[in-house]
C-alpha cells in the first residue's frame, strides 16, 4: 500500500519532483506520493522548494 513521502497518510497524487540538499542546480529527479495537505505545502513553496529534514522538493523536473 502507498503513503505519503512525509507521512503515513494515504496519498492523494503521484508527482514528478526535483529534489536536492544544498544546490538548486545539482537536484535528483524522481516521482513520489503526496498526501493532500504535504501536495499544497509543495505546491505552495514554489521555487524556493518545500524543505523537509534538510531536503528541498519542488514540483516539476525542469
Amino acid at each position: 500500500m502507498q503513503r505519503c513521502q512525509f507521512c503515513t497518510a494515504q496519498p492523494l497524487q503521484e508527482v514528478a519532483i526535483a529534489r536536492w540538499t544544498t544546490d538548486p542546480d545539482d537536484v535528483e529527479r524522481d516521482t513520489v506520493w503526496f498526501c493532500g495537505k504535504h501536495l499544497q505545502r509543495v505546491k505552495k513553496a514554489g521555487n524556493r522548494g518545500f524543505e523537509h529534514k534538510g531536503v528541498h522538493y519542488k514540483i516539476g523536473f525542469w
